[in-house]
């Protein structure tokens, strides 16, 4: 498993040029791929922040608003279009993708595949340490709790790959950042990693396992004011532990305060893995497993970090894990 790039700050860098237009504009070509939809006449095109930069927001005259989105392939469209739908039906808050006048779940134009989907209300928490920032964390956990049972109500759907999460630091994490020991400290992060290792290994197979979002950072919760609203960004969705969700939150409230506010992240993390357990309760496994998943991950970030050529988005995901490791009696204390 590679993560998604979104280097230090984990709420994702700054848009990556677009092999698209920069501003797609009203031509013929659009026109025919939105014609495929009838969602009525279209105002405006127009690209959205996103690290993969293929998305865009669609507007139409009666004030609707939908996101376009350039898919990998079909079989991937179709399986998050399922899941999508099957989560609706249990009562998530997600946009399933707008059927076709030809009543399919995309489109394809110049050999892409699109989807439509309605956008969701609400917004993402930016800033997680202002304010009542214990309360916002509790409230992400319990998003991260409901959500988690939704998908438990939509395990019977098949195609899921498993996450192996021990094997993927152990063949391709630790090995990659080993090519790259002139910038960063390879023999000290392989050291961390074999402490977690040793910890977390025994406890591995004991985990609660499940459908995961895995990339469940804030950006992708949506609220309106304390009321959640939506989940978005389904792509990455594989059967694997679910504390892997609970963690992958906490490390994204962490390198957002990174360092200036690091000092108030073990109460964020505790408010999040709080509300999470109103809701999901952890067995005594995934609380011990806690530290080795989120040593995991911010290996996972480096080494993705360090094959995309981001040097300076690796050291800071090492300094981070340094952290963790420094300090990780701060976490449950």
């Amino acid at each position: 498993m590679k993560p998604v790039n979104t280097g230090c700050r984990r709420q994702r860098l700054a848009p990556q040029p677009d092999r698209w237009a920069a501003v797609w504009e009203m031509n013929s070509a659009m026109d025919d791929l939105l014609r495929s939809w009838n969602i009525g006449r279209i105002t405006e095109v127009k690209p959205i922040d996103s690290y993969w930069g293929k998305a865009r927001l669609v507007k139409t005259v009666d004030g609707h608003c939908f996101i376009l989105k350039e898919k990998l392939d079909l079989s991937q469209s179709e399986q998050e279009s399922s899941l999508l739908s099957s989560l609706a039906e249990v009562g998530a808050p997600v946009a399933v993708p707008v059927r076709t006048v030809d009543a399919m779940w995309y489109a394809s134009n110049d050999h892409k595949i699109f989807c439509l989907y309605p956008r969701l209300t609400g917004k993402i928490v930016a800033d997680h340490y202002a304010g009542n920032a214990t309360a916002r964390a509790q409230a992400l956990g319990r998003a991260i709790g409901f959500l988690h049972t939704c998908f438990l109500k939509c395990d019977g759907l098949s195609g899921y790959k498993d996450m192996q999460l021990m094997q993927q630091i152990r063949d391709w994490a630790i090995p990659h950042i080993q090519e790259h020991e002139t910038i960063v400290d390879a023999d000290r992060i392989e050291k961390i990693w074999r402490a977690a290792e040793e910890e977390m290994g025994p406890l591995y197979a004991e985990l609660p396992r499940q459908l995961i979002h895995r990339d469940l950072h804030p950006a992708n919760i949506l609220f309106d004011s304390s009321r959640l609203t939506g989940f978005v960004d389904f792509e990455m969705v594989m059967r694997g532990p679910r504390i892997f969700d609970v963690c992958y939150c906490g490390t994204s409230l962490l390198v957002s305060g990174f360092p200036d506010k690091i000092q108030m992240w073990p109460a964020l993390f505790q408010s999040l893995v709080d509300g999470y357990q109103g809701v999901c309760p952890l067995t005594s496994s995934e609380l011990l497993a806690t530290y080795g998943t989120l040593v995991a991950i911010e290996i996972l970030f480096a080494a993705f970090s360090l094959e995309t050529q981001d040097e300076g988005a690796a050291r800071c995901n090492v300094s981070v894990l340094n952290w963790l490791s420094a300090n990780r009696e701060l976490i449950f204390a």
